[in-house]
């Protein structure tokens, strides 16, 4: 049960990441942010089972890479839920 809490640290850490690039206000900076994410994310699943094997639902190297990857993309699919529903709550105060 303990090799499922690494997806959502990945998916927390690749969110701050992306938030905080968020923060400068560059516009050409902001089109990477999904590719930074996913980039990270295979990093920190690939540290994530060589370090600690057991942490990462993996069992080779490869596996824990695309499971860092699609977590650090879900990160960004956060992002613009979290995105929707602020809007939802901002718009319908208005009304």
């Amino acid at each position: 049960m303990t090799e499922i809490v690494t997806v959502p640290v990945i998916i927390a850490a690749c969110y701050l990441v992306g938030f905080v690039i968020k923060l400068f206000k560059n516009e050409k900076l902001d089109n990477f942010i999904p590719g930074i994410c996913i980039i990270l994310g295979v990093v920190l699943g690939l540290v994530s089972f060589f370090t600690i094997p057991n942490l990462i639902p993996a069992t080779d190297w490869l596996t824990a890479s695309v499971i860092g990857g699609v977590s650090g993309l879900a990160s960004t699919g956060v992002n613009q839920v979290v995105k929707k529903i602020r809007g939802f709550f901002v718009n319908s105060e208005d009304k």
